[in-house]
């Protein structure tokens, strides 16, 4: 249990981690969600998708994927946020790498769950060794 606890906070660090990494390194340009990039595939049906983001950085576009993501309960591609304007943290030096979306937050509340989480079993185990 200690494990699954110390396992959920490196995960919630790796997160914030890569959210603040690209937030400071980053420079604010508006871009456009394009589409979606398949992220991950779980159990019972949940399909996670990462935005496709067109954005125009002194005169090139780019194609960049997003931290940010929907989740669906089926194979079919969402519809959500499509065509939609926002404003990403974009570094010029790294253009293959991911990007974060200015005031998304969806990956803030899911590293403070997985903290939380990781931090009570990590208590309910110390309290039930005692």
């Amino acid at each position: 249990m200690i494990f699954i606890g110390l396992f959920f906070i490196f995960i919630a660090g790796l997160l914030i981690f890569i959210k603040l990494k690209c937030m400071i390194t980053g420079k604010p340009v508006e871009g456009e969600i394009v589409g979606y990039v398949r992220g991950a595939k779980g159990a019972y049906g949940f399909v996670g998708y990462n935005y496709r983001i067109r954005l125009e950085y002194k005169g090139e576009v780019y194609y960049v994927t997003a931290l940010e993501g929907v989740t669906t309960m089926s194979e079919n591609i969402p519809k959500k946020n499509l065509g939609m304007y926002c404003c990403v943290y974009f570094n010029p030096k790294a253009p293959k790498k991911t990007v974060a979306i200015k005031g998304f937050h969806r990956v803030e509340w899911l590293a403070t769950l997985l903290l939380l989480i990781g931090l009570l079993s990590i208590i309910l185990e110390w309290i039930l060794m005692i």
